[in-house]
Parts: C-alpha cells; sequence; structure tokens
C-alpha cells in the first residue's frame, strides 16, 4: 500500500517476505513534485532481508518484431528455471516494465543463469499460459555481471576556480544492451460471427478467423445438391452460396444445420454443429397512396423502368501504364461470348481496334480484366455491348463505354535498390509516410520500382524464411522466432522523370538505429480478446 504524506512517500508491505531475498520498490517516474510537476525519474528503493543485497542489473530495449517501433507498457522478466516450460508454468522471479522508449531495467538481480521474456499478461498472473498474450524472447541465456570503470569528477571552488580531482568508479552492468523482439502470435479464436441473406440467393457466413477446413452445410428444408457456386473472401473468413436454383430462392426462410470447426474452452479446434434459420432480405414495395396516382400510371411507370445490372471498373482519365482494366460485379455473372468486348486506340481522330482479349479473374464471374501494354499518352476506348454479362438473378448490363487517357512516362519515378549481400530470402518493401506497403517484390542484386509517382518513400526488407512471401509472426511453442525485418535509414523523395540509385547492406547498422526517426512511433501493449 503506497500513501503519500505531504513531502513523504510510505510503503506497507502487507504480504510477508522471504528470507535472505533482496526487494526493489520501483517507482519509475510515478514520483511528481505538486507545484511543477516535474518526475523523480527511474528511482527505485532496494533492500533485503539477509545479509546481502543482490545488486546486478538486467536491461535492454523492447521494439515491435514488425514496425521495429519500441513497445512500452509491456512487463519484462526473468526465470532463474531454464526449463522452457517456466514461462508458461511459473510467474516471473524479477520483473520490470518498459518505458516510453521500450527501454527495461531488472534489478536487484543475483548471480546466475537466466531467460528473459516480454509478456503482454492479460490476466496479470505474470506468466505466458494464454496462447493469445503477446511476447518476446531471446534464444540465448543470459549471465549478468558487472564491471567497474573509473573516471576523473571534478569539484569546483566556483564558476571559474578547481578544487579538487577525485577519481570515481561506476558499474557497467554486462547485460545491459539486451534486444527483444515482441509479437502476437498466430493464434485467434475460431466462431463464427453471424449468417445472411441480403439478397434471396445469397447466404452468407462470417467467422472471425481464417478457416483452414470449410464448413458443410446440411440443408433441412430445401435441396442443395450442386445448384450453387461458393465464394470464399481473400482471408477465407467469409463465405458465401450464391444459389442458381430459383426453387431455393423462393423459400422464405432457410433452415439448415452448419458443421464448422470453434474453438472451445482449452483453446482447441472441435468440431460445433449450428441449426439455424435465415430469413431472406427482400425488396418492399413502397406504396405511392400519398401521391394520389393510379394504379395504371404506377404500372405504366414499372414498365418504362427497366433495371440494369451495374458495371464497376477503374477507368480514368488519368490511367496508370501498367495496370490491368478492370470490370468488377456485385454477383456472379456469365460473359456472352458472342458479344465481345471492344478496346480501341485513338490514333489521329479516328478510333482504331484493338486486338484484347477479356479474361475472367475467378471462377464466379465477378471480376475480369483486360491485359495490355498500354501506350503512354494515348487514348484508349472500352465498349460493352448490351446483355454482354448476364447475372443468376436474370439482370444483364446495359450498353457501356468508357474512355481513358494513359498517363505519360515523363511523371513517374523510378527507384534502384542495389544489394550484393544477399541470402535468397530477402522480400522488398516499398512504404509510404504512413508505413503502407505499397510494392512488394523479391530482392535481387538489382531491384527496380518502376512507375512510381513523385513522393516519399521508405524500404523495408523481411527474411521470407518460409517461402511464402509474407511476413510471419514467431511461435514460442516452436521456439521460433519472428521473421527478422530491417528498415533502409532515410527515406526518398522522388521526383516525376528521376532515376534514384542506392546501394543498401541491410545489415551494416544496429536494428535500433535503422529505422528513420520520423516513421518511429512508440507503440503501447493494448490487451486484445481474439
Amino acid at each position: 500500500i503506497v500513501k503519500a504524506y505531504g513531502r513523504k512517500v510510505a510503503v506497507e508491505l502487507a504480504d510477508s517476505l522471504e528470507p535472505n531475498t533482496t526487494y526493489i520498490i520501483d517507482f519509475s517516474d510515478a514520483i511528481v513534485d505538486n507545484n511543477e510537476k516535474n518526475k523523480l525519474l527511474d528511482y527505485y528503493f532496494s533492500f533485503s532481508t539477509g545479509g546481502d543485497i543482490d545488486s546486478l542489473m538486467i536491461g535492454g530495449t523492447l521494439i515491435d518484431a514488425h514496425t521495429l517501433n519500441p513497445v512500452s507498457g509491456v512487463l519484462v522478466g526473468i526465470h532463474s528455471n531454464l526449463n522452457d516450460s517456466a514461462f508458461q508454468k511459473l510467474p516471473f522471479e524479477r520483473i520490470s516494465k518498459t518505458n516510453d522508449k521500450g527501454e527495461f531495467w531488472i534489478k536487484g538481480v543475483k548471480k546466475g543463469a537466466y531467460k528473459v521474456f516480454a509478456l503482454g499478461d492479460l490476466n496479470s498472473n505474470y506468466m505466458a499460459d494464454q496462447p493469445i498474450e503477446p511476447l518476446a524472447f531471446l534464444d540465448s541465456i543470459v549471465v549478468p555481471d558487472v564491471t567497474f570503470a573509473e573516471h576523473l569528477d571534478t569539484i569546483w571552488k566556483d564558476s571559474t576556480t578547481i578544487d579538487t580531482i577525485v577519481k570515481r568508479q561506476h558499474p557497467n552492468f554486462t547485460a545491459s544492451n539486451l534486444l527483444l523482439r515482441y509479437f502476437e502470435p498466430d493464434f485467434v479464436r475460431q466462431y463464427l460471427v453471424k449468417s445472411e441473406r441480403l439478397e434471396p440467393y445469397k447466404l452468407s457466413f462470417y467467422f472471425n478467423a481464417p478457416l483452414d477446413t470449410l464448413p458443410v452445410l446440411q440443408p433441412l428444408n430445401f435441396k442443395l445438391d450442386h445448384n450453387y457456386l461458393l465464394q470464399q473472401s481473400a482471408h477465407r473468413d467469409t463465405l458465401t452460396y450464391w444459389f442458381t436454383d430459383t426453387l431455393i430462392s423462393q423459400i422464405d426462410t432457410l433452415s439448415y444445420a452448419l458443421t464448422y470447426l470453434k474453438t472451445d474452452s482449452t483453446n482447441q479446434l472441435s468440431a460445433q454443429t449450428d441449426t439455424l434459420n435465415t430469413v431472406a432480405r427482400r425488396k418492399v414495395d413502397v406504396s405511392d397512396k400519398s401521391t394520389g396516382r393510379s394504379s395504371r400510371s404506377k404500372d405504366n411507370d414499372a414498365k418504362k423502368k427497366i433495371e440494369f445490372l451495374p458495371i464497376k471498373t477503374n477507368s480514368s482519365t488519368n490511367f496508370d501504364v501498367y495496370n490491368s482494366f478492370i470490370l468488377t460485379f456485385d454477383k456472379p455473372t456469365k460473359y456472352d461470348v458472342s458479344k465481345p468486348i471492344v478496346v480501341e486506340l485513338k490514333v489521329d481522330s479516328l478510333w482504331q481496334k484493338m486486338d484484347i482479349k477479356l479474361h475472367p479473374d475467378d471462377s464466379l464471374g465477378l471480376q475480369y480484366s483486360l491485359q495490355y501494354n498500354w501506350q503512354p499518352e494515348k487514348m484508349y476506348r472500352l465498349k460493352v455491348d448490351s446483355a454482354a454479362f448476364l447475372a443468376l438473378d436474370g439482370l444483364h448490363t446495359n450498353t457501356y463505354e468508357s474512355t481513358f487517357k494513359i498517363r505519360s512516362l515523363e511523371s513517374y519515378a523510378t527507384l534502384f535498390i542495389m544489394m550484393d549481400k544477399l541470402s535468397g530470402g530477402e522480400i522488398l518493401e516499398l512504404l509510404d509516410k504512413n508505413e503502407k506497403v505499397i510494392r512488394t517484390v523479391k530482392a535481387t542484386k538489382e531491384t527496380v520500382f518502376q512507375y512510381l509517382n513523385p513522393g516519399d518513400y521508405y524500404v523495408r526488407l523481411f527474411v521470407d524464411e518460409n517461402g511464402n512471401n509474407k511476413w510471419d509472426t514467431g511461435n514460442y511453442a516452436a521456439k521460433k522466432q519472428a521473421e527478422s525485418v530491417y528498415y533502409c535509414p532515410f527515406k526518398f523523395t522522388l521526383r516525376a522523370f528521376w532515376e534514384v540509385e542506392e546501394n543498401w547492406d541491410y545489415k551494416a547498422l544496429p536494428l535500433l538505429k535503422q529505422k528513420p526517426e520520423e516513421l518511429i512511433k512508440s507503440s503501447t501493449n493494448k490487451k486484445k480478446n481474439k
């Protein structure tokens, strides 16, 4: 129990103390004067219940394994029990907490060998017993020690006169520059979030985590057979059944049993079967009684109004030379090859037909693309015939036309990254000022980023150890660290029609000195329920 009395701070120890043990009351920066709010920084009080006070320290920095940002407010602790399971079954023997720079000092350590860990302790029990708790661990065992160095200190009589020069010693703790890389385990509790029918022919299931195994849908009041198209989201956490049988679409409420894998109380996946009833959302006819219009007038309006299947495209008056022309639909479609897509190039004042084929980008007909080596500064025109695309609800497209112009090469910049020391698994990421990934390419001795818009860019590298072309987090159970990440230590300011070349040895600088200062953001440990 800690209380403040005027100029004093009183600490009452309500627990019993163990014999022959060093204790630390670590105030960090919690003591502040009332008037000017000045903090007493890094203050701690040490005492022992035995004849000796253990005074060794273990210190270092905690950074986010993916962004290299310092992580504040996280427990860092040690175990003299060197078994791998100690971190998961025993509370820390000594702890510290990282400051806003990610720095930590574990004080009052006695001589011995230790394993060092960081833990986002969700249940406040000082051990990693939850699979979703973020953590960090050192691969090596730490044996702390101290050496003393001598330095000269000057005592002044006044501002100009030296009184005495004295020799003083200061300690150098050998385990004071540890670097821990903090990561979130690749574990998310899996369960069904919801099911819905936004259209009579569309049944969707939303899960909170990617699915390794597809659920089994067992109809109770309809026959499924093969009368459906199955759409999976990019992360396999959303499944949509598009029904091609109108008999299914006409049923107001679909009843079915859904069997899927769900995380149980032991954090294992087990089969779960839910019996569900999903009602279709149907369009409601709005009454025109307030207008006083006759039913014949409304019928005539209905006959005049024809609904078409909308086409969405990435057409632009400033179209990038490397882009494919994309056509997307909000429901599955079939393309009528007897009504070909026409693409024309404007030559002088005339339109010249081009030989460009339409390619489906998926098996459901939700997206199509036109891939071509567009000529810079040229004008193109796309023409689509009526009923070229037919949706499963019977809607078809109207005639469609779009004109787009290709950007000039002079409006782009190019960046060359030259690298000699490569292991073969390096992947480069081009980032904007918000660290959003703009491009991702496999690193070579001369990696080229072409067709870049003028602006500021940064380069990050990760070592793709398993060859899956993405950054992977760590796994303590497998004693696997997160894949290594490096930053080019400065930004690239690119201008139109410029080519910038940079030689980069990504291991030349220590990791803590790599990330450009303007990108560094102190990230606070946040408790998450996944």
